[in-house]
């Protein structure tokens, strides 16, 4: 390359360097790198280098940015980490690290990071860069000194920056061990990874924070028995601690003892009645093991130590709702709301408690409110079936067709609202045309060709139900639920009852406690004239799933068989919950002019 004329120096020192510059002749060559802006905050900053910016330097630059810009990026690293070692600036040795990662080469990488630690010493970034790499290259043993200094030099939780798995491992103490364990917890070699952690805490061997990081590090990868003698040293150092004892519950969660689990922390909470975290780990235990009865009590007793926190008030309100006691679950997330967060949260369920007491305004007030998170499509398809419930279908039309839409899946989950809609209003044709424009589209779509398939069925379009259900397990051959819905068309609509046991009995083996599908199965048999076996999957099913159709089964099949007293009082009760359901209307009317 020809050494461009002095003339061309301002043409040529507009191209960006990525890495940044600062015109003028003398002093630092790069805007500081976020490394060294880290420890400056820290009073470590190191001092940077007043090298003359000579022609012969910015050249040797320009080149090394162009090699980069034209894909030439061996001879960029190789250019910046010479550019490094001749001007001992970090930034640069940044820079010739970041190209080396990006290469892949192992070799430059940890030229770049030995100089780069070695001209900044207290550089975070460095310090990670380098246990990473010495773990990839085959040397977990020489990070350890740079693990050790990286947990020296990280700050205070309230300042330090966020973990590389987030910021639940950000802890009160011993934050250093614990973005140590997550950031090893990154490495591929994860065995690697756990051997450096385990030395690390071998060498704090009276630490209960390192304990507790190399716990948590080798539960993540199911090294139970690293995990528990971890624990079995951090409570020692700290008998009772929260953290630790819940990560005890969560491993003997994992080991498939919840149980053991619930009974370990119900046992720890009475020994430290006052610690009201390892309370909240209890109560978010019983949560998971659906006890919610036992975990409203627990975030009762921390609600009377923290009334004015709304994240207990906002749990209180949801689990109030799941054990179906409305009132409360309305005061409390009133609560959490008034308490200024939570806003669209709360919306969601006081909306849900507005549309069990048929107060559809209100809820569709509250589901408008949810904007935007999780439940921001499930809170708009509410508004849709409200607003069609209330018998304005064309304006739930139009509201669907508003929806802000954030993937493929949502607009997916859009066009199957709008064809339910329409069927529900006995609309077939403009129902299963929406699915026919959608297939085409998405030609392979379960979900679409399952929706299809069941309008098919409404329209007597077996043909249609039958090649779209065929599609689906040509694809999937284990899917129950596909497999259910052609084995019960087959039995309900046709005289094949042996082609559609052999469907319904593959369905049951996938899913045995199916309400649905045992449904199928009795109603199967009772076509095949097995009237015993018939009431037995029956009755079974009504157990698991109190739902009309079943009932509307049931009592067919006692009737059929003698026991008409029965069959009346199943056809009643199922009335009373779904007066307008029409295969149970039917039944009743054919047996009960």
């Amino acid at each position: 390359m020809t050494k461009p004329s002095s003339r061309a120096w301002a043409r040529l020192f507009l191209i960006p360097l990525l890495v940044g510059c600062v015109a003028g002749q003398q002093g630092a060559l790069l805007a500081p790198s976020h490394a060294e802006e880290s420890a400056k905050a820290h009073g470590a900053a190191p001092p940077l280098p007043n090298v003359p910016l000579t022609e012969d330097l910015l050249y040797k630059f320009l080149v090394a940015e162009i090699a980069g810009q034209r894909g030439e990026s061996k001879l960029a690293g190789e250019r910046y980490l010479g550019l490094a070692q001749a001007t001992r600036d970090p930034r640069v040795a940044q820079r010739a690290a970041q190209i080396a990662f990006f290469l892949k080469d192992q070799k430059m990488a940890l030229a770049a990071l030995n100089l780069w630690a070695e001209i900044a010493p207290n550089s975070l970034e460095a310090r990670q860069g380098l246990v990473s790499m010495l773990i990839r290259d085959g040397q977990a043993d020489a990070a350890l000194p740079h693990l050790e200094k990286l947990i020296a030099l990280l700050p205070a939780p309230a300042q330090a920056p966020v973990t590389p798995n987030g910021p639940e491992f950000i802890t009160e103490q011993g934050y250093g061990y614990s973005f140590a364990a997550a950031l090893l917890s990154r490495e591929q070699d994860k065995q690697a990874a756990l051997r450096l952690m385990k030395r690390l805490a071998d060498a704090h061997r009276n630490n209960p924070d390192a304990q507790l990081a190399h716990a948590s590090l080798a539960l993540s990868l199911a090294d139970f028995q690293a995990a528990n003698g971890a624990l079995d040293q951090a409570l020692r150092l700290q008998p009772g601690w929260a953290k630790a004892a819940a990560l005890r519950a969560r491993m003997l969660q994992m080991q498939g003892d919840s149980d053991g689990a619930l009974s370990y922390l119900q046992e720890v909470v009475k020994d430290h009645p006052k610690d009201l975290s390892l309370r909240l780990s209890y109560a978010r235990l019983l949560v998971d093991a659906k006890r919610l009865e036992q975990a409203r009590e627990q975030f009762t007793t921390i609600a009377q130590q923290m009334p004015d926190n709304p994240d207990v008030a906002l749990s209180l309100g949801i689990l109030s709702l799941q054990i179906k006691q409305p009132d409360d679950a309305e005061r409390y997330l009133k609560q959490a709301r008034q308490l200024g967060k939570y806003e669209r949260e709360t919306s969601y369920y006081l909306g849900q408690i507005a549309e069990t007491r048929k107060d559809y305004g209100a809820a569709i007030d509250f589901y408008k409110t949810v904007d935007q998170g999780e439940a921001y499509l499930d809170a708009q398809l509410r508004v849709v079936g409200l607003m069609a419930k209330q018998g304005d279908t064309a304006g739930a039309r139009a509201y669907l067709r508003k929806i802000k839409l954030q993937s493929s899946e949502q607009a997916k989950l859009i066009t199957m609202a709008e064809a339910d809609l329409l069927r529900e209003e006995k609309q077939y044709a403009q129902a299963i045309e929406i699915y026919n424009i959608a297939l085409l589209q998405a030609p392979a779509d379960n979900d679409l060709l399952y929706g299809r398939a069941m309008l098919a069925e409404k329209m007597d379009r077996l043909d249609i139900l039958e090649q779209d259900l065929s599609n689906i397990l040509a694809r999937e051959p284990k899917n129950a639920r596909a497999l259910n819905a052609l084995g019960y068309t087959l039995a309900d609509k046709t005289t094949r009852y042996p082609e559609a046991l052999d469907y319904i009995k593959r369905a049951l083996e996938l899913s045995p406690q199916d309400g649905g599908i045992l449904d199928s199965m009795g109603w199967v048999q009772f076509r095949l004239g097995n009237k015993e076996e018939a009431l037995r999957y029956l009755r079974q099913a009504l157990e698991l799933t109190p739902e009309a159709e079943i009932a509307a089964h049931l009592g067919e099949v006692l009737w059929v068989t003698g026991d008409q007293d029965q069959a009346r009082k199943i056809w009643q009760d199922a009335l009373k919950t779904a007066p307008d359901d029409e295969v149970l209307q039917s039944t009743v009317k054919r047996f009960t002019p």
